[in-house]
């Protein structure tokens, strides 16, 4: 069926969450959306909810895939509940590395490959971020249905399709699929760390500058845009700035509010099968961040609460086009010369070091059919549309002052991460994806 009245009305009501559900239709931006999420269950006591689903969709066995935190805080305890209700449960705990951090590595993917005994007819993935990208990709690669519980919430990727997964010490997103059911225990959830729920709150602020590279992408390369998922981010984002309060304080409303908005953002990703409508340069910083301090063998730091800081950074960024006039624009635009191909390539080779050809795949599939003139001209005669998308993102200062309000990081300092990496992630971040954002566009000015 086409975008109904329906459709419309739902996306204007972004706490609906059932309204999606099972949902299948053909959308005005000229592709079809689908929703495969069955259920989600947003409530104190979520958890007591998982077995009857599983005795409902028939399975006999599941393997519950936590961490040792996740499993303490609830995996045990969903065990228990599920065997309570006749459904054998394996186990498989995901191992530490030698940081002493569960990563979403191969590593740690064919672990759960091993835990899980053929027999077994669904994953549950018990925990935060990463728990649930290892569980996503093993369950699409084994064609395995998975159940999600969240455990704290700290990402947006709980009801999304792709996989961000360490590859060989590269960041990438492997498409994979989407949970079978989400349940969100509110009672689990305000007991997450302040951490953990300031960083689920960073993330939500990134989708100001993911959305605001979207549209450049559509403005300035044509690229595919969808309004519909579009305006479901924003509204997600701004369903948890107005229950800022709530969620500060960890109140009962504060977390379904900002779970409700974690789960909208991923069925906006879920509705275009990618990542654009909440992932743009604020994410590839933390990105280029993560993997550096990889290479280094230091901690890793939340990916909520990098998005957050590298947030304000970008959005500062946009500040700056605001004040450039169309004049100074074209002016900057005819004067800076654009690396070519191999000058790009020799750049990513110095910064990327052994994950160099990895990035130089990502950044040169093929001729894109767009040059470096054509491009200046384009920019030049949709500067005001560009200048439009600038407006439309927060200032840095009113950024700086939400993520105060939930005490989460506000600078690149706060965070540990040092000048040197943080001049150097401005300069090469932009390479971590093939997307068109504010780092590409401001290099050409």
């Amino acid at each position: 069926m086409n975008v109904s009245d329906d459709a419309e009305k739902t996306a204007e009501h972004p706490s609906s969450l059932d309204d999606w559900l099972g949902r299948s239709f053909d959308c005005a931006c000229g592709h079809r959306h689908e929703v495969p999420i069955k259920r989600i269950v947003i409530e104190r006591g979520a958890l007591g909810a998982v077995a009857g689903y599983a005795q409902e969709a028939g399975y006999r066995h599941v393997t519950l895939v936590a961490d040792k935190n996740t499993l303490q805080a609830a995996g045990n305890q969903l065990r228990e509940l599920l065997e309570a209700a006749q459904v054998q449960v394996s186990v498989s705990v995901i191992r530490e590395n030698t940081q002493g951090e569960v990563a979403a590595d191969e590593e740690a993917i064919v672990q759960v490959l091993l835990d899980t005994p053929l027999a077994s007819q669904a994953l549950v993935a018990v925990g935060a971020g990463t728990i649930h990208d290892i569980v996503r990709f093993v369950a699409h690669r084994t064609r395995r249905p998975f159940l999600s519980v969240p455990t704290a919430p700290s990402v947006d990727g709980f009801a999304s399709v792709g996989a961000p997964l360490i590859v060989r010490g590269f960041k990438m997103t492997i498409p994979a699929c989407a949970p079978e059911a989400i349940f969100a225990d509110l009672a689990l959830l305000a007991q997450a760390p302040q951490a953990m729920v300031a960083a689920g709150f960073g993330d939500m602020l990134g989708k100001h500058t993911s959305l605001a590279d979207w549209s450049l992408g559509r403005v300035l390369l044509d690229e595919h845009y969808c309004e519909l998922s579009a305006r479901l981010t924003l509204e997600a984002v701004e369903l948890c700035t107005g229950h800022l309060g709530e969620i500060a304080q960890r109140t009962e409303l504060g977390m379904r509010k900002l779970m409700e908005g974690l789960l909208l953002s991923g069925l906006s990703m879920l509705l275009v099968g990618h990542s654009r409508p909440a992932s743009g340069a604020e994410h590839h910083l933390s990105h280029y961040w993560e993997m550096v301090l990889l290479r280094q063998r230091r901690r890793a730091l939340l990916h909520g609460a990098k998005v957050g800081v590298a947030t304000v950074l970008m959005a500062q960024r946009y500040q700056a086009l605001r004040e450039l006039s169309a004049g100074e624009a074209a002016a900057r635009l005819a004067q800076r010369e654009v690396p070519g191909r191999e000058a790009d390539a020799a750049r990513i080779r110095h910064a990327y070091g052994d994950l160099a050809e990895l990035v130089i795949a990502e950044n040169f599939p093929g001729d894109n059919g767009t040059d470096a003139r054509s491009l200046k001209a384009r920019i030049v005669e949709r500067w005001g549309d560009v200048q439009q998308i600038a407006r439309a993102v927060p200032a840095p200062e009113q950024l700086s002052a939400w993520l105060e309000a939930v005490q989460g990081p506000l600078t690149p300092e706060q965070l540990g991460v040092e000048p040197e990496l943080l001049a150097a992630s401005l300069t090469d971040a932009l390479f971590v994806r093939n997307r068109f954002t504010i780092l590409r566009l401001q290099r050409l000015l």
